[in-house]
């Protein structure tokens, strides 16, 4: 048999960008669907001991191996390094990762250097459609990283169309090589969970509507809740649980705002904060909601969509382009993202109906996620 091809995948397991490592994780799981000769052997890059254990308990791929990103490959070498760095100012153990065929995500520096394949990653450009919602310090790093990898020979990967013609509009002159591969979800076993129990749990109806995000201003989710008061004034009282870290580092008083809105409309009935809660949980408490709803600002390609189309459950979403890219020939709703009037009559709508379509006719998602491992190797062998 052909000697695998060895491919390092920076992982860290970061409950305040939860996305990034579900990516990662979904990528190992969506190589898992190629026929056993084909797999790569996976070799896991965490940053530290405490990510490489995460990583063991979570992934059960069958050719993988673990490394620490700073490059030691055991624990003396880790302790003769920190004291030589400390003591010297010098590194006595090359920390050059050998035999790797390709890296990714890809980071400038020594450790991944001698990669044969360096592979970056930007999930979206934000920072330079949507400003706002960044400092002048964040903005400048950010662009300073692109800068380095537009005018780099390596290749990027970019998860829709959308990014791509960012990309293109912002880096005419550019010279790394480009591949749009939109990414798809692999989910735990949550279905055998029992719902009666979550539902009392989280102090949640049996009829309610989701919003899976992290609480991130740009993901909008006060014209959410403005929608929910107006439908309340109107009579109409319906229930929608939030999901996600509240912690936003941009914008820190941002999650206390929403609270306060809650508490100042007396909408405490209505609306569910539950913070970041176990996977399968969530999944659970999305596939029994009335719908999914998903009214981001921006996106590179969202997680929650991805989510939807899995368990082919009825979302309603922000009509934002990349969205509506991820969404072609579904059933979902679409909402203008300021346009809270929108977003109310359908969840009127949704909420007088006894139930909603499922996303497609056909559950052919498994599709996807073969596509996804099937179409990242081609990049990583290319």
């Amino acid at each position: 048999m052909a000697k695998r091809i060895r491919i390092a995948l920076s992982y860290t397991y970061n409950e305040l960008w939860i996305g990034g490592s579900y990516y990662i994780e979904n990528l190992i799981n969506a190589l898992d669907t190629l026929p056993d000769a084909e797999k790569p052997h996976i070799v896991i890059l965490a940053a530290n001991q405490t990510d490489v254990r995460v990583a063991q308990n979570k992934l059960s791929y069958p050719y993988i191996s673990f490394q620490l990103s700073s490059g030691e490959s055991n624990r003396l070498f880790r302790f003769v390094n920190k004291v030589a760095n400390r003591l010297l100012k010098t590194t006595v153990f090359n920390q050059k990762i050998k035999g790797l065929d390709a890296a990714f995500p890809y980071y400038e520096c020594v450790q991944q250097s001698l990669a044969t394949k360096k592979i970056y990653w930007i999930a979206d450009f934000q920072e330079s459609f949507a400003p706002e919602f960044f400092t002048a310090e964040a903005i400048d790093t950010i662009k300073k990283h692109q800068h380095t990898i537009q005018s780099s020979a390596e290749t990027l990967i970019l998860s829709s169309e959308d990014a791509l013609a960012h990309f293109k509009a912002l880096y005419p002159g550019h010279t790394v090589k480009l591949h749009v591969l939109p990414f798809a979800v692999t989910h735990p076993p949550y279905q055998q969970l029992d719902i009666a129990s979550l539902l009392h749990k989280h102090q949640l109806p049996t009829r309610f509507f989701i919003c899976p995000n992290q609480f991130w201003k740009h993901k909008n989710q006060l014209t959410v809740l403005k929608a929910v008061d107006k439908l309340k004034k109107q009579g109409t009282e319906i229930m929608v649980a939030f999901t996600g870290k509240t912690i936003d580092y941009r914008h820190p008083d941002y999650f206390a705002s929403l609270e306060k809105y809650v508490a100042d409309n007396d909408m405490a009935g209505n609306i569910k904060f539950l913070g970041f809660i176990d996977r399968k949980e969530q999944l659970k408490l999305m596939a029994e909601s009335i719908a999914i709803i998903q009214p981001s600002f921006f996106e590179g390609w969202s997680t929650v969509v991805e989510d939807a189309k899995a368990m082919n459950k009825a979302l309603i979403a922000s009509a934002i382009n990349v969205h509506q890219e991820q969404l072609a020939g579904s059933s979902a709703q679409f909402f203008a993202p300021n346009d809270m009037d929108e977003l109310v009559n359908l969840l009127n709508k949704a909420t007088n109906e006894p139930a909603l379509p499922p996303l497609y006719k056909s559950d052919a998602y498994q599709s996807h996620i073969e596509k996804f491992g099937r179409n990242f190797l081609i990049v990583c062998k290319s």
